[in-house]
C-alpha cells in the first residue's frame, strides 16, 4: 500500500524567514558593491532554483561563492519563527494519516534547528536541506517512502517550487504567504494557490 503525504518547503512556506532573506540580499549587494534593492523588488524575482534569483543581479556570482557568503550571512541575521499556525496544520496533517517531509535550499546548520524549535519535528518523517534542485529530492522520497503521487503534495512559495512539484508528478500548492509575489505564483498554475497555510484543511476529506 503507498502512503499519502505532504512535502514542505521551507523559508517562506513553513517558515516566516522573509525578513531575514532581505538582510541577507543586502549584505550580499552591498559585498559585490550592488545596489540594493527593495523587498517588493525582491519578492517579484525571488525563484527557484536559487541561483536564477541571484545571478539576476550578480551574474558572475558562482554557486560555490553564494554557498559561502549566503551560509555566512544568514547566521548574522537573527531567528525566524514558524508562521502562525505552522504547527496546527502539521498536526492536523499527521493525526488525518500524512506523512510530513520537508524540502528546503537552507542550510542544515541553520534549517535543522529552526525546525528542533518549531515544535513539530517529532511529527516530521524526514528533512532534506541544501538542496538547490527540488524536484530530484522529492522523486527521492517518492520512491524510499512508497508515496501515493495521487495523494502528495507539495507546498512551495515559489513557482519554481511548482514546477518542481509537476516535474515530480504530485499535487502543487501554491503558498502565496511567502517569499514570492502572488501573481508570479499564479502564473506558474499550481493545483492550489492559497493566502494561508490554515486553507490546507479545505482540501483534506
Amino acid at each position: 500500500m503507498k502512503n499519502k503525504a505532504f512535502i514542505f518547503d521551507w523559508s517562506g512556506t513553513l517558515s516566516d524567514s522573509f525578513h531575514l532573506f532581505c538582510k541577507v540580499c543586502d549584505l550580499m549587494f552591498t559585498g559585490f558593491g550592488v545596489k540594493t534593492i527593495s523587498q517588493a523588488e525582491i519578492r517579484s524575482s525571488f525563484n527557484n532554483p536559487y541561483m536564477k534569483f541571484w545571478n539576476k543581479y550578480l551574474p558572475e556570482l558562482t554557486k560555490e561563492q553564494q554557498d559561502i557568503l549566503y551560509s555566512k550571512y544568514i547566521h548574522q541575521v537573527g531567528e525566524a519563527d514558524v508562521y502562525k499556525n505552522s504547527k496546527e496544520i502539521i498536526s492536523y496533517l499527521y493525526d488525518h494519516g500524512y506523512e510530513i517531509f520537508v524540502i528546503s535550499s537552507d542550510w542544515n546548520s541553520k534549517l535543522l534547528p529552526e525546525i528542533e524549535k518549531s515544535g513539530f519535528s517529532e511529527l516530521i518523517t524526514k528533512v532534506i536541506g541544501e538542496t538547490h534542485e527540488k524536484q530530484d529530492a522529492i522523486i527521492s522520497l517518492i520512491n524510499d517512502f512508497s508515496l501515493d503521487k495521487e495523494q502528495t503534495f507539495y507546498v512551495g512559495d515559489t513557482s519554481g517550487d511548482v514546477e518542481a512539484g509537476k516535474f515530480a508528478g504530485v499535487k502543487t500548492i501554491g503558498a502565496a504567504w511567502g517569499f514570492q509575489d502572488r501573481d508570479k505564483l499564479a502564473q506558474a498554475k499550481p493545483d492550489f494557490l492559497m493566502d494561508d497555510i490554515i486553507e490546507i484543511k479545505n482540501i483534506i476529506i
